[in-house]
Order: C-alpha cells, then sequence, then structure tokens
C-alpha cells in the first residue's frame, strides 16, 4: 500500500530551482512559506566517475541471486522517507521500499530488508554478496565504483544546511559556522562536503555519526550547531521536530542509484530494465507523488 507522505520534501528537490514552500507534518496545518537559498560549492560537487559496470555474463539473472526467489536489500532503515521503520512496524516504509518493491515484483521475486550499515554496503556488505542490492539513497559516486556498480540513476537530490533554530538561530548559512561542530553520517556525500568546510575554515570540525537518526539527535539537543545531508531526507527529519529547519541548500547535482555486486551484472541488467519500464510508464510519478505530494521535478528516466 502506497502512502501519501511530506510534501515540502519535494519541495526541496526543487530549491536548485527557485524557492517554495514548506508544509507542516500536520496533515490540515497551513503551508508556511519559507525561502531557502542555494549555494555553490564546487569541492561538495558530486564525482558520479565513469567507470564501466561489469559485463554481463549471459546467464539467468536468477542464477546471481543469494536465495532463490528472493531479492535481499541492504538498506540503512532510518533515513526517513527513503526508508524508515515506524514505531510499532516490523518492515521498513518509504519512497525506495515501495520503488524496489515493484522492481521485486516485476521479477516476480520477493523483496526481503535488512537493515545494515551504510558505508558498509561499499565496503564489505555488497562486494562480499551478503545481500544482492543496496538501496538507501545512495549517491553513485566515483569512489564507490571501486566496489560496487550502479543501476541506471532514478532519483536527483543536493544537500542541505539544517540547524536547530531555538539553539542556534543566528546560522543562516555554511558563512555562519566558523568555530563549530558541524554533523554528518559517515560514509555519505554530507560528510565528504562537512569536511571540506572545515577545510576551508567555515566550521571547526565534523562529527560522524553511523546513521543520520543520531546526528539529528544531537542536532535537536544542541550538540552540534548544523547538519549537512542530503536534502529531502533532511527535510523528512525536521518534519518531525518543531525546532529543526534547512536554512540552506548545497547544491550538488547527486544521483541516486541501486548498488549491486559486480559478480551480478546480469542481475544489474535486468534491474535496469525494470527500474527503467517503472519510470516509464507513470509508475515512479505515481510512487513518487504518493511519498512527495507532487510529480518528480525532473524528467524520468534520469538520463543527465
Amino acid at each position: 500500500m502506497l502512502r501519501p507522505r511530506m510534501s515540502a520534501i519535494a519541495a526541496l528537490s526543487l530549491l536548485a530551482i527557485s524557492a517554495c514552500a514548506k508544509d507542516s507534518a500536520t496533515p490540515n496545518a497551513s503551508p508556511t512559506p519559507t525561502e531557502v537559498p542555494v549555494v555553490d560549492i564546487g569541492e561538495c560537487q558530486t564525482d558520479a566517475g565513469t567507470a564501466a559496470n561489469a559485463e554481463p555474463l549471459g546467464v539467468d539473472y536468477a542464477e546471481q541471486l543469494k536465495e532463490p526467489g528472493i531479492l535481499n536489500v541492504g538498506s540503512d532503515n532510518a533515513y526517513p522517507p527513503f526508508e524508515n521503520i515506524e514505531p510499532g512496524a516490523d518492515e521498513p516504509s518509504g519512497f525506495d521500499v515501495d520503488l524496489y518493491t515493484e522492481v521485486a515484483d516485476r521479477l516476480e521475486l520477493e523483496a526481503k530488508s535488512t537493515t545494515t550499515d551504510f558505508d558498509g554496503l561499499f565496503t564489505q556488505s555488497i562486494p562480499d554478496g551478503t545481500f544482492d542490492i543496496g538501496v538507501s539513497a545512495i549517491t553513485i559516486k566515483e569512489s564507490r565504483r571501486e566496489t560496487v556498480d550502479f543501476s541506471v540513476p532514478y532519483f536527483k537530490a543536493d544537500l542541505s544546511l539544517a540547524i536547530n533554530t531555538v539553539e542556534t538561530p543566528d546560522i543562516a548559512g555554511i558563512d555562519d559556522l566558523a568555530g563549530l561542530t558541524i554533523g554528518a553520517q559517515k560514509g555519505t556525500t554530507g560528510e565528504d562536503c562537512a569536511n571540506v568546510l572545515v577545510e576551508q575554515g567555515k566550521a571547526a570540525e565534523v562529527k560522524s555519526y553511523g546513521d543520520t537518526a543520531q546526528a539529528f539527535q544531537d542536532l535537536e539537543a544542541g550538540r552540534i550547531a548544523a547538519i549537512v545531508n542530503d536534502a529531502p531526507a533532511s527535510q523528512g527529519f525536521i518534519e518531525r521536530a518543531d525546532d529543526l529547519a534547512v536554512v540552506q541548500v548545497i547544491r550538488t547535482n547527486e544521483r541516486y542509484g541501486f548498488a549491486i555486486s559486480k559478480d551480478k551484472p546480469d542481475l544489474r541488467v535486468k534491474i535496469d530494465e525494470v527500474l527503467t519500464e517503472i519510470m516509464t510508464d507513470g509508475t515512479y510519478a505515481t510512487i513518487y507523488e504518493e511519498w512527495f505530494g507532487t510529480q518528480p521535478p525532473y524528467d524520468v528516466p534520469i538520463t543527465d
């Protein structure tokens, strides 16, 4: 069952083009117009790389599954609205979850999600075959191509700067972070960009976290001054907290893809085929609107 989610998240994906309105997480609340500026930081731009994926072997993709009839998916299941296990729930829900479940259904497989360390997807669990694929708002990135292959891109995003409006109300952007500690999830493009800000002298240090939920807990408690994180997911977290806000979007032009073992090239080819079908036949737009409250703000399939 698809469920409507926060339209403000989709609004953040549009911020690279224009300012937009922010909707409250409360279903019947009136939207509060908020202009969020966009900043370009060259060193934070994501290099998707040009390394070629592994050549298919010409075998049945089903032979490359870890378990017959099962698509084993590794995810950091604390990253709303892409994947999250809500209180009292046994299984994750989210945009990514609906998307990979649709892929599995079309392949006549059962999608099986396992919560795992995000950074470990590239260093261990995908390369060693623990999972068939990793789906967790994963940016296609040159350094990650060294250990995993990627599907066709399925989502566009930028980074953002989130703050605590009670603890640090004077932070309006990256130029107000001098001497302060900023947080980011380990192994993410947000951590990469946060380290750039420290190298440029714009912030004092980066505190890295095993998952983004921990970072936002510290931000809410006032233990860090700001968080650099994917804009749509940051909005997903702040919709659940009264005192947090995104004050700036950092344009990085990221593309998300499914991470797939280099030992499963025929599975990757089949997933590419099905993902493209989903984006072409309108199913992707339906899933997107269910979670973000609007049609995708970019053309799919994603070719740029």
